[in-house]
């Protein structure tokens, strides 16, 4: 196998387009791997680890586009560097637009004056400096951007508080203002529901379930994974409530997220009371409560029911039928999701109520014990893009796991929406049906949730039926596909 380092000094792109050129160069005959990645420490460190190596990468700054090339000969290594200025000089179909660029917020802003929000997805060092300019000119931040320091998030979101602007972020992956999504967003229909959240799968998981519902969102809006720790202390959540308090389109509110403070959810829970319109809170992770929703479609339900002035039903109605005909398997549980926080609720579930061992999100997926795996952890991705956006890691493991006649049991979930892979179930499908074929007639039982809406581009419909062919028990949300997976392990009832 040959190995190879490219640089491009000065060549500064965002993560989105480097996940394009990753997934294009990955796809090439010949090419084992390829990490695309802009040349911060972080990312050095994870080249090197990955096996790349060369003097070469001592000399990358933040600012230059590195790519790492492993290719089975010196002849691919070559074609793949062709293809790699092909792709980064590119022009996607549609987007006339594409490549203009600016010098400066300034310069950006004075293009398009009408522009309230800046979003920022530069290297984590320059982040803080390129909100901060946002803020100067009184916008709007949406940072996706992470590696950002905790005191720079805790003073970027002092000042916009004081501004009164939002500082979504760092790490936000998802937020939807007005109708347009940015980071990972699903389409989904305009309606009375707002939402904020510092989970981004979370708020796609309720977003999408409240349009099958058949009411839509009003706003969502995101706050970076640490708003709720003990150093930034929840000032954007707060103010988030606050905004979709005052907005007339919202008429119910859920927030949802990922284990926060006690002392900053007491206060959040202090600033819900004062709020004039109803609070449905989710807290990935953690047990329900009086007040708090235990599942993420349980939060959808009660939203919905609250803008219609109705009791909450049962949000896993139905599933003792849905489970009936899946016979009960034996061996091992195995989990590879490509939501951090849809794992996060699935290993809830299974720990609640079927298992009599701990059970998370892990760092492997050998070894006799059952397991939920987030597929996006660096652990697997180590500089490749995120499994929704590129599922080649992902795929290695379902085969890998799948084809072991110790697995009984396999789930994952589809997160589709803008941002993400264009066909994910038609890639998944076939790996599904070479894995089953590797097990020498061992029984195997598939189970997915599906993320999304007929509205989005890959269509949810479709990639059901896709999987469903391919005899995947498919569900329309990781909540409900870890419940029926809970009822064949266990063999009864779960509530």
């Amino acid at each position: 196998m040959k190995e190879r380092v490219v640089i491009h000094p000065g060549s500064y792109h965002d993560s989105a387009f480097l996940m394009r050129v990753s997934r294009g160069l990955s796809r090439l005959g010949g090419v084992d791997e390829a990490v695309v990645l802009m040349g911060t420490p972080l990312n050095l460190k994870l080249l090197r680890d990955a096996g790349f190596s060369g003097p070469v990468l001592e000399s990358a700054t933040p600012m230059d586009l590195v790519v790492g090339i492993r290719a089975e000969s010196e002849e691919a290594g070559d074609a793949a560097e062709r293809e790699l200025e092909v792709l980064l000089n590119a022009t996607p179909a549609g987007r006339s637009d594409f490549g203009v660029t600016h010098a400066s917020i300034s310069g950006a802003l004075e293009a398009r004056p009408g522009a309230n929000l800046v979003s920022v997805a530069v290297p984590g060092p320059y982040a803080a400096y390129v909100a901060h300019r946002a803020l100067d000119h009184g916008r709007h931040v949406f940072l996706f951007s992470n590696n950002v320091s905790i005191e720079d998030e805790l003073e970027l979101k002092k000042r916009a508080r004081e501004l009164g602007l939002l500082v979504m972020g760092p790490d936000c992956g998802t937020a939807m203002l007005a109708g347009v999504g940015l980071g990972f967003s699903n389409r989904v229909r305009r309606g009375r529901i707002g939402l904020v959240g510092a989970s981004g799968t979370g708020i796609q998981e309720i977003a999408c379930r409240v349009h099958s519902l058949g009411e839509g969102i009003s706003q969502a809006i995101g706050t970076g994974s640490a708003d709720l720790s003990g150093r930034v202390g929840g000032l954007m959540t707060g103010f988030g409530l606050e905004l979709l308090a005052a907005d007339e389109e919202t008429e119910v509110i859920v927030l949802v997220a990922k284990h926060p403070d006690p002392g900053v959810a007491k206060k959040i829970d202090k600033l819900i009371a004062g709020l004039k319109k109803p609070v449905v809170i989710r807290y990935l992770g953690q047990p329900g409560s009086a007040t708090n929703a235990d599942s993420l479609d349980e939060a959808a339900g009660r939203a919905v029911a609250l803008c219609r002035g109705e009791e909450a039903g049962d949000p896993f109605l139905g599933l003792q039928a849905d489970a009936r005909g899946l016979s009960g398997v034996s061996g091992r549980l195995v989990g590879l999701f490509g939501g951090g926080s849809l794992a996060a609720e699935a290993a809830l579930v299974l720990n609640a109520r079927v298992l009599d061992h701990p059970l998370g999100v892990e760092g492997g997926v050998e070894g006799k014990g059952d397991l939920i795996v987030d597929t996006g952890e660096d652990f697997y991705t180590v500089g490749k893009p995120h499994p929704m956006v590129d599922q080649t890691v992902r795929c290695e493991l379902i085969r890998k796991v799948g084809s072991d006649p110790g697995v009984g049991l396999l789930l994952f979930d589809l997160v589709l929406g803008y941002g993400a892979h264009p066909d994910p179930a038609a890639e998944l499908a076939p790996v599904i049906a070479d894995a089953r074929a590797e097990r020498g007639g061992s029984p195997l039982l598939v189970i997915a949730s599906v993320t999304g809406t007929d509205l989005d581009p890959q269509d949810a419909d479709r990639q059901r039926r896709l999987l469903a062919a391919q005899g995947v028990h498919v569900q329309p949300s990781a909540g409900r596909a870890a419940r029926v997976a809970a009822m064949v392990r266990g063999g009864g009832h779960v509530a």
